[in-house]
């Protein structure tokens, strides 16, 4: 039995779906709709993926479940990259009205919020999480 804890990535996914609102609705009010949806699925396609990930990531922990580990770990990166693909190549096919720069632009935006809310929580193994 190991006394370690997952680390609080909850809070980095947290964080990308509340950029997503919040890039979606400071786009539609500042510049209309299509741009605030294009803007919203480019936020979901980063945020979806990524959810995925921990959760396939985190499912294993201590040194004797290394292999598992590990497994997790590539089995949830193999999985958010198809994700990703997939939900990117569904986009830019069945949705007609569609603002590509906007969604790229939601997508690298809330993989940011991510990255920054990643360096911002702590990952103590003894519970002084931020």
């Amino acid at each position: 039995m190991t006394n370690l804890r997952p680390p609080p990535v909850y809070k980095v996914i947290a964080a990308q779906f509340v950029a997503t609102g919040l890039l979606a609705l400071a786009s539609l009010l500042l510049i209309g709709k299509v741009v605030a949806y294009s803007v919203f699925l480019g936020g979901v396609i980063s945020a979806l993926p990524n959810s995925y990930f921990v959760i396939q990531a985190f499912r294993f922990q201590g040194a004797r479940n290394a292999d598992r580990v590990v497994k997790s770990f590539i089995r949830g990166e193999l999985g958010k990259i198809g994700i990703t693909i997939t939900l990117f190549a569904l986009s830019f096919t069945l949705i007609t009205n569609l603002s590509e720069i906007a969604l790229i632009l939601g997508f690298i935006v809330v993989q940011f919020a991510g990255v920054v809310m990643s360096g911002l929580v702590s990952y103590s193994s003894r519970g002084n999480n931020a």
